[in-house]
């Protein structure tokens, strides 16, 4: 169901005109539907129930204190990337141990406050990141919790700007590289490798790509000796912008996911974000000026 949407030729949010909420709050603003993003949320928990996965809501995708704090009360964890987003959702109440640390560029600070948070994990991206967390836990005299990210060299068909599964992209680590990290991570003292992660993209539409990597990631499984007690999945579920766009069939990725851990002692990890909070909210402004410049019109907000 649709909370923001046309009444009568007036728009409203949860059958509130967004005229008169213009008129008592001072513009700009942002307004939120909270009856939205609790449904997204639900919809697609109820999608994945027979999996149970762990929902870490993508905090880049809104990092609002308030939504991640409701967010945090039907279930959510959190997806963070970096030391503000880890401490935003420490804020809005989320358990440290619904909370993965992702991100190619972490930087020691951060990690060190991910490590003194005890965060589910740590999705390391590189061997030589793998090197600086264990150099740290070493010193800190504890033993983390990290998911290594594959690169599985999937392209997911969506604007090349967010695909970032791709074997020239900057993320994770090569199909032929993996194993062989994976080796060399398990004789690092203070690190212990709990989860493989991934993700491909974001606004993908098209089944076939998540259903390439989930085959590679099995390939991976039956060829190592780890018991990953997590597979993170990532995001990058598309949603629909306008009538014409072609939607996910969210129903039928289940089913896929359902099928790969059938024989398996894994808890899978999903890291929705523009699937959750992409159409819980608007910008609310007010017109105050209408210049014209030769032919063209300009509305000044």
């Amino acid at each position: 169901m649709n909370y923001i949407r046309l009444s009568k030729k007036t728009l409203c949010v949860e059958n509130i005109s967004v005229q008169s909420l213009a008129k008592k709050y001072e513009t700009p603003f942002y307004c939120y539907s909270l009856s939205q993003l609790k449904s997204n949320y639900n919809n697609f928990n109820n999608v994945f129930r027979k999996i149970k996965p762990l929902i870490c809501f993508s905090v880049k995708s809104n990092s609002n204190i308030t939504l991640l704090k409701e967010l945090k009360k039907i279930g959510s964890g959190a997806d963070v990337v970096s030391a503000g987003e880890l401490l935003k959702a420490a804020k809005a109440g989320i358990s440290s141990k619904k909370i993965v640390f992702s991100g190619v560029g972490k930087t020691e600070k951060e990690i060190k406050l991910a490590i003194q948070k005890k965060v589910l994990l740590v999705n390391m991206e590189s061997e030589s990141e793998a090197i600086l967390i264990n150099k740290i836990s070493k010193k800190m005299s504890t033993i983390t919790s990290v998911g290594l990210r594959l690169n599985p060299n999937v392209v997911g068909k969506t604007n090349k700007k967010i695909s970032t599964g791709g074997k020239d992209d900057k993320f994770g680590v090569s199909y032929n590289d993996y194993i062989g990290l994976c080796k060399k991570i398990s004789k690092m003292k203070n690190l212990k490798l709990e989860g493989l992660s991934v993700h491909i993209g974001s606004q993908i539409t098209n089944i076939d790509p998540f259903k390439k990597v989930l085959k590679i990631i099995n390939k991976i499984i039956n060829k190592t000796n780890i018991n990953f007690r997590f597979v993170d999945l990532g995001g990058g579920m598309g949603i629909s912008y306008s009538n014409k766009d072609k939607k996910l069939n969210l129903n039928e990725y289940a089913q896929l996911v359902q099928k790969f851990i059938e024989d398996k002692k894994i808890k899978i990890i999903f890291e929705p974000g523009r699937f959750i909070a992409a159409n819980t909210g608007i910008l609310v402004s007010k017109v105050i000026y209408i210049k014209k410049n030769n032919n063209k019109i300009f509305v000044i907000l």
